[in-house]
């Protein structure tokens, strides 16, 4: 049975050892929900269509979840902890009140884009009007640099092991810039199909609607969706306001029948990730156990992971999955097989908080107010929405 933390402790320790654990991989195997066909993001361009080495066998794969919109589903699930008081590490957050009789609304380091470094943190205000950039907690994050980011694991912990990068400000070491340690995605396997990856992704992002069935053969289809009647059957003119004579404009009428852009048919879906032990050994720290910060920064991968699978694989309208396997943990070493270990995500809690208790962080409990500017950026475009539906 593996000693998951003296694993741990050992790949993530600075001092080399022979043949130390180089990371955890990460895999698990879905189907698409009802053997359904699946709707792929929706982006510019392309789609991105590619073989890939999968099981000693080249398959052309299609890309479902990108790894930043991974990254972010993990994020999401810590957030949910957070919002119920759960969530064991720090993250600072700021308060934005949008006006017009909304409610106020609160944004952490887990929904801004850019985690720490996002302007809603950096433009936001203490509570004397002070802005946090230049408070002495936010000259503290410009003054971080990789060897010294006791600032940033006492304002933002998960930004050390899902990457971070201070675009907007420079201190005396430069802009501090740290890579992701933990790196997932979402791929599809394609059914067999001679045309170079380029070609298909190429046909399938372009083709109009309606003429995907000239450009394509199997597995790309274009979806229909059945056109839904309106019960009082209202037609399409009415005494709606002046000027105003198509009930489609007021969500009224009956829906047509459309296309929507092409579905894929995949044979099934491959959920693969990996936890970098360099990258996180990279990370330094002036007033806690290195060692001890970089495995409870493993322990919080291993354990936003499984929520992350606990929540669901409802990705978007058209993409919805079920697992077929369990997620699988497997350290990779220099040499020698993978050894897979067991973990549920009790036993990753357990081992996570044990890990916050010996680190020991000073949680700075980062609590901002969005100020006139932003509550003013706000503000101004809802009330430019507000004009535009009138």
């Amino acid at each position: 049975m593996t000693d998951l933390l003296a694993v741990l402790r050992e790949g993530l320790a600075s001092a080399p050892t022979a043949n130390r654990p180089a990371g955890i991989e990460i895999v698990q195997r879905l189907a698409p929900a009802g053997g359904l066909n699946v709707k792929p993001p929706s982006y510019e361009g392309d789609l991105e269509i590619h073989p890939r080495s999968i099981d000693g066998e080249v398959h052309q794969v299609i890309e479902l979840d990108s790894v930043g919109s991974a990254a972010n589903r993990i994020e999401e699930a810590l957030a949910e902890l957070d919002r119920a008081g759960d969530y064991p590490l720090p993250v600072a957050r700021t308060t934005v009140d949008p006006g017009h009789g909304l409610e106020p609304i609160e944004i952490t380091t887990l929904e801004a884009p850019h985690r720490v470094f996002d302007a809603w943190i950096r433009l936001s205000e203490n509570a004397d009007g002070t802005k946090f950039e230049d408070t002495q907690q936010g000259h503290d994050l410009t003054l971080a640099h990789p060897r010294k980011l006791d600032a940033l694991l006492e304002t933002s912990a998960h930004d050390l092991l899902l990457g971070v990068w201070d675009s907007h400000r420079k201190g005396p070491h430069g802009q501090i810039r740290l890579a992701r340690s933990l790196t997932t995605s979402l791929i599809g396997l394609l059914p067999d199909d001679d045309r170079e990856s380029s070609v298909v992704a190429a046909l399938v992002g372009n083709a109009k609607p309606g003429e995907g069935h000239k450009a394509l053969h199997s597995p790309f289809v274009q979806q229909p969706i059945a056109a839904r009647r309106d019960p009082l059957n209202l037609g399409q003119a009415s005494d709606l306001p002046k000027g105003e004579q198509k009930l489609s404009a007021q969500g009224l009428s009956s829906i047509p029948p459309v296309r929507t852009k092409q579905t894929v048919s995949i044979t099934e879906a491959r959920y693969l990730g990996y936890l970098s032990f360099p990258a996180l050994r990279r990370l330094g720290f002036e007033t806690y156990d290195e060692t001890e910060v970089r495995v409870l920064l493993a322990l919080l991968a291993l354990y936003g992971l499984l929520l992350r699978d606990d929540q669901g694989w409802d990705l978007r309208s058209g993409a919805t999955f079920v697992p077929t396997t369990a997620l699988s943990f497997r350290i990779a070493r220099a040499a020698g097989n993978p050894e897979e270990f067991v973990l549920d995500v009790l036993e990753a809690r357990r081992l996570l908080d044990q890990a916050v208790a010996r680190v020991g962080i000073k949680d700075r409990k980062i609590t901002l107010q969005a100020g006139k500017t932003l509550d003013g950026l706000v503000q101004r475009s809802i009330a430019d929405a507000k004009k535009k539906e009138q």
